[in-house]
């Protein structure tokens, strides 16, 4: 059967802290491909050790370390890694996944809130690739040469602008260039890199946003059931559950395990032809467009008699 095998490796997620998103089910998915260890960084650790039991009640014998993690913060970023190499002699994939979601209008946004998102999901992209680069490249017996993934949670804004405000469009944006470009700095150390842009997927990003705006560590314990109620309102403004249409496939929502499960294949040799690309989750929504505004009513395929 094939398998995603990530067996043995060691890595790192950000923004994997809260009770239910795609950071979460990243460290999940890595644990389910056999990675010895995965740290799961953020500024919220309020679920981690309900994330390390749920990885245990699978069975599985990965080791799940919580780690408190401005990404903005080239200091800490590199504290981690080196923490990493010291425990564990290796560094092999990067998944760097933080990022919050404030919308606000072009005319209240405000020069410091453009920059602190562009701190955390436009600097930090480019840390992961500068020093998880640095990391993957350190060699030992278990790992006789330079190798690696890094994988960057994009977004479905950065190929539309009506997706969300100025800033995260912008931001999201910058890491498709920083994508593209790292995996060609990168093509002389046998690492690659490569992005996941989910569209409408089930997260903890509108719950906690303010929060890790914010920059300082906090703790959220909110439920699946309270997420899930919270982004059900955005869904539905944006047309989602719009009566007539729940059954048009462009407009279902992603659990944050098949987005996981996209970051999990990019980061392993399955994915080894993949370098330089930003692969769009979003169930077809944005290549939809205006839906069948133009089009008019599309009919489901009738099964072919046999």
């Amino acid at each position: 059967m094939l398998g995603i095998s990530l067996e043995g490796q060691v890595g790192l997620v950000t923004g994997a802290g809260s009770a239910y998103g795609i950071g979460r089910s990243m460290v999940i998915a890595l644990a389910q491909a056999g990675a010895a260890a995965v740290y799961a960084c953020d500024l919220n650790l309020g679920s981690i050790d309900s994330l390390k039991d749920e990885v245990k009640s699978l069975g599985l014998s990965t080791l799940v370390e919580g780690r408190v993690l401005d990404v903005a913060s080239e200091e800490q970023t590199v504290a981690v890694l080196q923490d990493i190499l010291r425990k564990h002699g290796r560094f092999d994939f990067f998944l760097a996944n933080a990022g919050y979601a404030v919308y606000r209008s072009l005319d209240t946004l405000s020069a410091d809130q453009f920059m602190r998102a562009v701190e955390v999901m436009q600097k930090a992209p480019y840390l992961a690739v500068k020093y998880g680069s640095q990391a993957m490249a350190v060699t030992s017996p278990a790992k006789p040469q330079s190798k690696g993934s890094v994988v960057i949670t994009s977004s479905c804004a950065a190929f539309a602008g009506a997706y969300a405000d100025l800033v995260y469009t912008a931001v999201k944006k910058a890491c498709n260039g920083i994508v593209e470009s790292g995996s060609v700095q990168l093509a002389s150390s046998n690492i690659r890199v490569n992005g996941v842009a989910p569209g409408c997927t089930k997260s903890s990003i509108l719950t906690s946003s303010k929060l890790a705006e914010a920059g300082n560590e906090y703790r959220v314990e909110a439920s699946r059931e309270d997420v899930e109620a919270t982004h059900a309102k955005f869904f539905e403004r944006g047309g989602l559950f719009e009566k007539g249409q729940e059954h048009k496939y462009y407009n279902r929502t992603a659990e944050p395990a098949e987005i996981a499960y996209v970051a999990a294949f990019l980061a392993s040799d399955l994915a080894s032809a993949v370098n330089g690309q930003i692969l769009l989750a979003d169930s077809g929504k944005t290549a939809a467009a205006t839906g069948e505004g133009f089009t008019g009513p599309v009919a489901a395929m009738p099964p072919l008699k046999f």
